[in-house]
């Protein structure tokens, strides 16, 4: 069969979304061989013409956003390469392609299993997980526990309506004089929604604890973060709500708005991303698709304009969102979530751009990355061996 005839038929597999493990390899190699990138828009054209309107995973609006962010990000025009990876330079369809037929495989669990999967532990992903720590010291494992109301803290009434969401309840009434905390803690490969007694609607991502009184009482709304969150503030000019960092480094005032804050022990970097409203940062007052990013090593904070918002809510809508990151902060992102440890054998200056759903078994998705030829992964039980 002539290649290009070959090519056809791949293409035309991956549209249908029949494409096994093998041919998706294939035609990747055809892709690397191809430097002139003639087939560029022979794989655009064939491919978004396969996709079913209907078919969320294929939606030809959502992968053309995705095709038009790494080009912007490239700072190129269509039908000229772009470098999707450190490296490796490709035209913005094949781009497309790449990413797409990652993400249909990780969204086909029933389809052939990828080599790497391959007389492996199944490691799968995180989900909701979270323990609730109340005031006199009691923890209540979320996951376990029936839905339904779980504990009275004063006037207020903690309850968990469905298996991801925990509640709090003003009864009426005076609230106690008293102040109690609660704590919600994921661990890692966990994930919890929380609406405070206020009406605030909170996030929290994997390995993260979120501080918080029963009822609040003051002039202010204060809850203090450890991980990272996404905030939906509710509005009150009378109470501002305020995040303390546990760090003690950073803390954000707001009266109502939406906005995420990345603050890992492990990270160099605490982030703050608005989305929607103003929130001051250490006194820096932010405006929306801005964000402000701190140095825990040496304290100094830089305030971002048009900051990827998509990016740093990516994690909440179910997905990574790679725009560039080096391999070690992607991985530290992916062992939270799978709840794994990473060991490198030799340093690999990869870096990745792509968008991948967090609902996939680790094998799957490592084998997506591997598409750059940069890396290659091995699983040994609940270890990820990382060599270039």
């Amino acid at each position: 069969m002539q290649v290009q005839d070959r090519l056809a038929y791949l293409i035309q597999q991956v549209a249908a979304h029949t494409a096994t493990a093998d041919e998706l390899q294939e035609l990747s190699d055809l892709i690397k061989a191809d430097q002139a990138g003639n087939i560029s828009q022979q794989i655009e054209t064939k491919l978004l013409e396969g996709m079913p309107p209907d078919d969320t995973a294929y939606d030809t609006t959502y992968w053309d956003k995705v095709a038009d962010k790494i080009l912007a990000a490239d700072h190129v025009t269509a039908r000229r390469p772009v470098k999707l990876y450190k490296w490796m330079a490709v035209a913005a369809a094949i781009a497309l392609l790449i990413i797409s037929a990652g993400a249909y495989l990780l969204l086909q669990p029933h389809k052939q299993p990828l080599p790497i999967a391959a007389a492996q532990p199944v490691i799968t992903p995180g989900g909701n997980r979270a323990v609730l720590v109340l005031a006199d010291g009691t923890q209540i494992p979320l996951d376990s526990a029936v839905n339904g109301t779980l504990a009275q803290q004063g006037n207020t009434q903690i309850i968990k309506p469905d298996s991801g969401l925990l509640t709090y309840t003003h009864n009426g009434g005076t609230p106690n004089a008293e102040v109690q905390y609660n704590t919600l803690r994921t661990p890692r490969g966990g994930q919890f929604q929380l609406q405070l007694p206020d009406g605030t609607k909170v996030w929290l991502n994997a390995a993260s604890s979120l501080k918080y009184p029963t009822a609040f009482t003051g002039k202010e709304r204060n809850v203090e973060l450890s991980g990272e969150a996404y905030f939906e503030v509710a509005h009150s000019s009378s109470l501002p709500f305020r995040v303390n960092i546990n760090t003690g480094l950073m803390k954000v005032d707001v009266l109502g708005t939406r906005f995420n804050i990345m603050a890992y022990e492990e990270e160099e970097l605490v982030k703050t991303t608005l989305l929607e409203g103003a929130v001051k940062v250490n006194d820096k007052r932010l405006q929306p698709g801005q964000g402000a990013s701190l140095n825990k090593r040496n304290g100094t904070m830089e305030i971002l304009d048009h900051v990827n918002m998509e990016e740093a809510v990516a994690w909440k809508n179910g997905s990574f969102q790679f725009e560039g990151n080096d391999i070690q902060s992607a991985m530290r992102q992916i062992a939270r979530w799978y709840d794994v440890d990473v060991v490198y054998k030799a340093p690999v200056p990869a870096h990745f751009r792509g968008i991948i759903p967090r609902n996939a078994e680790v094998s799957q998705l490592l084998h997506t990355l591997e598409l750059t030829g940069e890396v290659h992964f091995e699983i040994r039980g609940k270890q990820i061996i990382v060599s270039p």
